[in-house]
């Protein structure tokens, strides 16, 4: 027989729920790329092959990448579904001032213990990384997701961009928007995400979803810029001191440290929605966009950027900012460069007056392309980075990539594979991608035209 107060407990213990455990398998792609190769003009295509790629310079993308991958971790997503790409030589460069470590802000915690890259060096490609969204093992030939209709996708980029694409290391193909956006349209119709954010740092990266990403498919889309403007880095020159030492280059992207250090210090009912509303507070040098389905901007962060379940979050109360100076990703080598020549370090300061040197070839270069079509550049818009603006033609009359047709994608794909090929530097430059607008604006006006064949011809 039993007790009162047995019949009691048992009655409080029927009421009494466990609170669920994350029952969505929460997955993370992470990517960085974009090692800057140093080539010459004068250098042939096979010493080209045989240079080893340099990515110091472009040191924070890889460093912005680890500090997502240590917080998707912290936040409980299981290593193996996170898959990161990263080139991988900046730990190790021996430009590095403090070997085998990375960091993402000054005096900050190195972000390059654990780790853990899933593709390196030349397999970090468009042609994998779409393949990983799609669930494609045999061309990625590595860990793909394999996310479900119940589980929440979160996608964070960091490269440099022109409109309507995003780079990749050592040359390869970038990728397009077009089929950037074809992949998320083919994830929605194999049921494979629940939620997806995809958060995009590079310059132009609104150029990437503006006009294309629909509205109504679960994906919501952030990225640094708009479609015409440069994206900023941060923690540079003077500011990218770690324990005395003074790394030169910057240490992270503004965007991206903006939101990884909120996800560091967040309060954990933060919902995407106030993160962003921080992001944009504090990335005062470019304008912060979104895109796609807003719907479920109200959702916990963590649900995406960790395992957290998907519960609406936090929503009261203004954001606080904080303060930090960017520097324009398109300048960013000329920082560097800059900073060691004032350290007096030998030989910064003939490669900075190099560096000077090869972009106003590179200038005169696109100058060339652009009046073989009629084109009038006007250089100072160039490099305001305003965008299709900068070609006075009178039927350019877009700034984005989202009216393209098949054949104006045909051309400009044609006319930047002829850059990356050709060219010196090819397009793994952040100054050749700032005059891309221009390859895009003549396709744009003139889709039929072999631009491509201009291209070789001023690169000759």
């Amino acid at each position: 027989m039993y007790t009162a107060s047995f019949v009691s407990l048992l009655a409080s213990a029927s009421a009494f729920v466990l609170p669920e455990g994350p029952w969505e398998h929460h997955w993370a792609v992470i990517v960085a790329g974009y090692p800057r190769r140093v080539r010459t003009a004068m250098s042939t295509p096979a010493q080209r092959r045989r240079r080893r790629s340099n990515g110091y310079g472009n040191y924070r993308h890889q460093a912005d990448a680890c500090h997502a991958y240590q917080i998707a971790k912290k936040k409980g997503i299981p290593e193996k579904q996170i898959i990161l790409f990263m080139y991988d030589d900046i730990a190790h460069s021996t430009e590095n001032p403090i070997p085998g470590k990375v960091f993402n802000k000054p005096d900050g915690t190195d972000v390059y213990h654990g780790c853990k890259a899933s593709y390196t060096g030349k397999d970090v490609s468009a042609a994998k990384f779409l393949a990983v969204l799609t669930g494609d093992k045999k061309t990625a030939k590595g860990p793909v997701l394999r996310s479900s209709k119940h589980d929440n996708v979160f996608i964070y980029y960091a490269d440099h961009g022109a409109p309507g694409l995003i780079a990749m290391p050592e040359d390869q193909e970038p990728v397009y928007a077009k089929d950037l956006n074809a992949a998320l349209v083919e994830m929605k119709e194999k049921d494979m995400y629940n939620r997806l954010v995809f958060y995009l740092e590079a310059c132009e990266s609104g150029s990437m979803f503006k006009g294309i990403l629909a509205e109504d498919t679960k994906v919501y889309a952030t990225t640094a810029a708009n479609e015409e403007e440069s994206s900023f880095g941060t923690y540079c020159d003077e500011d990218a001191v770690v324990n005395g030492t003074n790394l030169h280059t910057c240490l992270g992207d503004l965007y991206s440290v903006s939101w990884l250090e909120d996800a560091d210090s967040a309060f954990p009912r933060e919902s995407l929605q106030r993160q962003m509303a921080k992001v944009v507070k504090e990335t005062k040098e470019s304008h912060v966009q979104i895109f796609g389905d807003t719907s479920f901007a109200g959702d916990f962060a963590g649900a995406f950027e960790g395992d957290a379940k998907d519960k609406h979050g936090y929503l009261r109360g203004d954001a606080k900012a904080q303060v930090r100076t960017g520097v324009d990703a398109r300048a960013a080598t000329l920082s560097y460069y800059r900073s060691k020549a004032k350290a007096g370090l030998p030989g910064a300061r003939e490669a900075y007056l190099a560096e000077l040197a090869f972009r106003t070839e590179t200038s005169v270069r696109f100058d060339a392309i652009a009046h073989a079509h009629g084109v009038v550049v006007d250089v100072d818009v160039v490099y305001r980075g305003r965008g299709f603006d900068a070609i006075s033609h009178p039927s350019v009359v877009t700034d984005d990539v989202a009216s393209f047709t098949d054949e104006t994608w045909d051309c400009y794909k044609a006319a930047v594979d002829a850059v990356r090929l050709s060219c010196p530097r090819g397009i793994n430059d952040e100054h050749v991608m700032d005059h891309l607008k221009i390859l895009a604006g003549i396709c744009e006006a003139e889709p039929s035209s072999d631009v491509a064949a201009s291209v070789r011809a001023a690169c000759a």
